[in-house]
């Protein structure tokens, strides 16, 4: 559908042509529009701009504008609206979720578009032939797939549609497009991993540089899987003998490629109990929204920090986070000026289950529960942990949880100089070197 005129600036080029909110831009120099990321690619660096525009009441108007280059033309377009997904993954967490939560919980998306500006994951089994015309017009570029494996039936059998088996000669068809891609492996135990593992990884590698990366991240499950099929768990035992297969098979790559390439989420190493890799291992860090080197990097960003004019204020604090991360933050603050008055909570999840460790997957009601008996002191919460909102999963907000615990709380980034912001107001914010 072509995109909506959600707001035009005063005094802007929109503004004095006339345009309005609730206009409708249909066509850009002949061409149909469906989203703001047509309409972003058919007036780059166009000087004459013929816009054909249905005014909110219906009318149509022909508006002709002529600017410098890539002028601003001072608007804003409506978001789009996603291509839900129609796989039905046997590790999917979305079904693991409880019911009763706000409904944008249960919205599954698989979208090339979304993928292009916000790095979603799409499976390339809802591509179209027009899609695939659009792609390799624009080279929305960079995507991010999940392949999970090359193997046909093993995809199609993870993925729960006979469509997922043509994966891997989409992909192919994509990079042949000059569009780079980053993928995602999420290993389930006893299904793609080993052999079928080692053949995806080797089936892919001379798709490099065009395929710039590979994510290993281990299957999520929540204590509401009843009635899904029957997951293993990574266990310690499993994570060490996976970290150590994956580590011969970076190594070889690695000596091949001359380049990092396949990368294993810090989760195989926290449940593995073993160290990370150094941070010249994960390369320019290509997924580290995926959880891939976010410790490692945290961890160096920390050892960065010139703590030289810190003055430690009298009041005490409390850091609140998940238990995958608790161990290492603590580390942090006990090799720290901060020991004495900062102390670190970690959080258990009892809205999904023990298997749940990470941060960003805390309700305010487990943030609750978790420091009844925490050490006095202000509370400072995880960014990571809320939604653009303010939100956590259960909805609460963090003024909910402040006045259920009758304590001060504040939010804060999860880096370290968010970590520390919370002593501006009474010493010399650290910085870094």
């Amino acid at each position: 559908m072509a995109p909506v005129i959600k707001r035009v600036y005063p005094d802007s080029i929109a503004f004095e042509v006339g345009l309005e909110e609730g206009d409708r831009i249909l066509r850009v120099n002949g061409r149909e529009l469906e989203d703001p990321l047509d309409f972003s690619f058919h007036t780059s660096g166009e000087e004459v701009l013929e816009l054909l525009v249905e005014k909110a009441q219906g009318e149509l108007w022909e508006v002709e504008i002529e600017r410098e280059p890539d002028e601003d033309l001072g608007l804003v377009l409506g978001g789009i609206v996603p291509k839900r997904c129609s796989c039905k993954c046997i590790f999917c967490f979305m079904d693991q979720m409880p019911s009763g939560m706000r409904p944008s919980l249960y919205l599954k998306d698989d979208d090339y578009r979304l993928s292009f500006l916000y790095g979603n994951y799409i499976t390339l089994t809802n591509l179209t032939e027009k899609d695939w015309r659009r792609l390799e017009e624009q080279r929305l570029s960079p995507l991010y797939v999940s392949l999970h494996a090359t193997d046909s039936q093993v995809r199609s059998f993870m993925m729960g549609t006979p469509r997922a088996a043509h994966g891997y000669s989409c992909l192919k068809r994509l990079v042949s497009l000059g569009i780079k891609v980053h993928l995602q492996v999420v290993i389930c135990p006893g299904i793609n991993d080993g052999g079928v593992f080692e053949k995806t990884v080797r089936d892919v590698v001379p798709l490099y540089p065009q395929v710039a990366s590979i994510a290993v991240v281990p299957v999520g499950i929540t204590r509401f899987r009843q009635g899904l099929y029957p997951l293993l768990p990574v266990t310690r035992e499993y994570a060490r003998d996976f970290v150590r297969q994956a580590s011969f098979i970076q190594k070889e790559i690695l000596h091949k490629l001359g380049s990092p390439f396949l990368f294993l989420s810090d989760e195989w190493y926290i449940k593995a109990g073993l160290p990370f890799p150094p941070l010249d291992h994960y390369g320019d860090l290509p997924q580290l929204e995926d959880g891939v080197g976010m410790v490692p990097f945290f961890l160096h960003e920390w050892r960065k920090l010139d703590f030289s004019g810190l003055q430690i204020p009298n009041d005490p604090f409390v850091l609140v986070t998940g238990e995958a991360f608790a161990p290492y933050l603590a580390s942090c603050i006990e090799s720290s000026p901060l020991r004495e008055r900062v102390s670190v909570v970690a959080i258990r999840n009892r809205l999904f289950g023990a298997h749940v460790t990470v941060a960003g997957l805390l309700s305010g009601r487990d943030i609750i529960e978790g420091l009844k008996d925490a050490p006095c002191g202000e509370v400072n919460i995880p960014s990571v942990a809320l939604n653009d909102d303010g939100l956590f999963l259960d909805d609460l907000t963090p003024k909910d949880v402040a006045v259920t615990l009758h304590r001060k709380l504040r939010v804060v980034e999860a880096t370290p100089m968010g970590v520390v912001s919370f002593f501006a107001a009474n010493s010399v914010r650290p910085q870094a070197c």
